[in-house]
């Protein structure tokens, strides 16, 4: 495992190479993509395992915080979807300069799988496989659940009778901050807009591992079909990790985890 510093000078990204030890190299590497805020550091030991599966299995494996989150550099007032857009591009092109492979696969969880998906129809980013697990649909909807979690989880810290709702939402009921992560009003507008299901995707593959939001899991399954270039994984253990009982239980959905392996393994040998 290899910490890489990449990316603009003033502005470098902090990313973890996971590069496997195999005479013969697999035809893809590995990019995961972050959830936002506290979704983050929930999936964190998730990414720690799934990276370290896909590493011995054979595959270089890149982690990486977008600028303004995590380790990376930068203000976590800044962070736009259009700057975390442009970060999956960086981390792309770092990934393929560190492994010497010649296609991409990225494995998005929640916002992660949504920024992956318009960094192909955005950013210019051509993808052999872009796996999405529980990805966000509608942004307004997210946000709407992002406040809910926020309340649900403060209401549970501090009690019924001490908790006192100071959560500050704009007009459109768009929250300021969730669970200590701000958002802006220009991250919180970038996020209203953004509907996956009216995407253009530019990957050979796409995977959909599950999904939370029935609503929106239909409106993309009307958008992205079964088909031999589309596979809906429909596990429903997967959502576990994301409750706030698994906040310091280090859930891993082990069982999400080998097949999403398994389908990488299947698509890219």
């Amino acid at each position: 495992m290899k910490v890489l510093h990449f990316g603009p000078s003033l502005r470098p990204l902090f990313g973890t190479l996971h590069a496997p030890q195999r005479m013969r190299a697999r035809s893809a590497a590995v990019l995961l993509c972050n959830p936002f805020g506290e979704e983050a550091m929930r999936a964190h030991c998730i990414y720690r395992v799934l990276a370290t599966q896909l590493e011995r299995s054979g595959y270089a494996v890149m982690r990486f915080d977008y600028g303004g989150t995590g380790d990376s550099m930068g203000d976590s007032n800044e962070v736009t979807v259009e700057s975390c857009i442009a970060d999956v591009s960086l981390a792309a092109a770092e990934l393929r300069a560190a492994s010497g492979a010649g296609k991409l696969v990225v494995i998005g969880l929640r916002l992660g799988a949504t920024l992956a998906a318009l960094a192909t129809s955005r950013g210019g980013l051509r993808l052999r496989h872009l796996v999405m697990w529980d990805p966000v649909v509608d942004g307004s909807s997210y946000l709407s659940e992002l406040a809910v979690m926020h309340r649900s989880y403060m209401r549970q810290e501090l009690g019924e009778m001490d908790w006192q709702d100071r959560l500050r939402v704009s007009p459109e009921g768009f929250p300021a901050e969730a669970l200590g992560t701000p958002i802006s009003a220009e991250l919180a507008a970038e996020l209203g807009a953004v509907d996956l299901a009216a995407a253009e995707l530019r990957t050979d593959y796409v995977t959909i591992v599950g999904m939370s939001d029935r609503a929106s899991r239909a409106r993309l399954r009307e958008r992205l079909p079964e088909s031999p270039s589309t596979r809906w994984l429909d596990l429903p253990g997967g959502g576990a990790w994301n409750l706030n009982a698994a906040l310091n239980a280090a859930v891993v959905p082990m069982d999400v985890v080998q097949a999403v392996v398994t389908r990488v393994e299947e698509l890219s040998p």
